[in-house]
């Protein structure tokens, strides 16, 4: 009688076990150890999800991966310490050993590669990464913020000049560009001390260059191209030199004036 009471006893229990948690499936060590009403997980590896307790829905693959994790749900941890201190994030992918290491509460975060994001403790946030600094991609999915840490070719791979971060074939087509750029803007044209050239020697020049004064040649454009904020400050600077010209010819057309006026008076006092 004892024995079938303990037996009882014991189906019961089992059977209120299996009712509490649902689905669950552990391969590993102290994998998903201590589960008590957390249901359809996936815990494969040495200490994978050791501490989750109520924690639902969640895939951790690895030894130690989302070791901590207590009540976090619909995780995908995979890597050795992936998501190690986890406790009560939510939605988070970390791929990569130890990606998203230090993160405790934080959701909705995508680590991708070794220790990516291994410092991150926030949510909504996006890295791409071989390293704990630096990353080669950092993003902010609440903020719609895309950080490109390196050289961006698209639509060719001719990205080797170091000079430059992006380059795009075919062009690019917006609807604003705004150049935040630090030169010497040409309004240095107009101080009393700057040395125009005088029509003539503008005239001798293009002459013997075929092009203006202090502007690239054609053959200089087609093996280098321009840089667009400096040829605005050439051509900037070549319309307010054309002013200065102007201002000069209208000086003097006014002066021819007023003696075509004078001789025009003197003609007619003669009469």
């Amino acid at each position: 009688m004892k024995r079938l009471f303990l037996t009882s006893t014991f189906m019961l229990c089992s059977l209120l076990f299996v009712q509490a948690q649902t689905g669950n499936t552990t391969q590993g060590s102290g994998a998903g150890n201590q589960i008590t009403t957390g249901d359809y997980n996936s815990f494969f590896g040495y200490l994978a999800g050791y501490k989750t307790t109520t924690g639902s829905n969640n895939l951790f693959v690895g030894k130690a991966a989302g070791y901590k994790n207590t009540s976090g749900n619909a995780n995908v941890i995979i890597g050795r310490n992936a998501g190690y201190n986890n406790l009560t994030g939510n939605s988070n992918l970390f791929l990569g050993q130890s990606s998203g290491h230090s993160n405790t509460s934080g959701s909705n975060n995508v680590f991708i590669g070794v220790d990516a994001g291994f410092y991150e403790t926030g949510s909504n946030r996006l890295y791409i990464a071989n390293g704990r600094s630096n990353p080669l991609i950092y993003g902010e999915f609440d903020n719609k913020i895309l950080k490109i840490n390196g050289t961006m070719a698209i639509g060719t791979d001719n990205y080797n000049d170091a000079t430059y971060k992006l380059y795009v074939a075919d062009g690019i087509r917006t609807e604003a560009v705004q150049i935040d750029a630090e030169t010497n803007w040409p309004d240095y044209v107009f101080a009393r001390n700057y040395q125009l050239n005088s029509l003539h020697e503008v005239e001798a020049f293009i002459k013997q260059n075929s092009h203006l004064p202090n502007v690239p040649s054609a053959k200089e454009v087609n093996e280098k191209g321009i840089n667009v904020v400096e040829m605005d400050a050439t051509l900037l600077r070549k319309i307010e030199e054309l002013t200065l010209y102007t201002i000069q010819q209208n000086k003097q057309i006014k002066t021819l004036q007023k003696r075509l006026n004078q001789l025009e008076q003197q003609m007619k006092s003669k009469k």
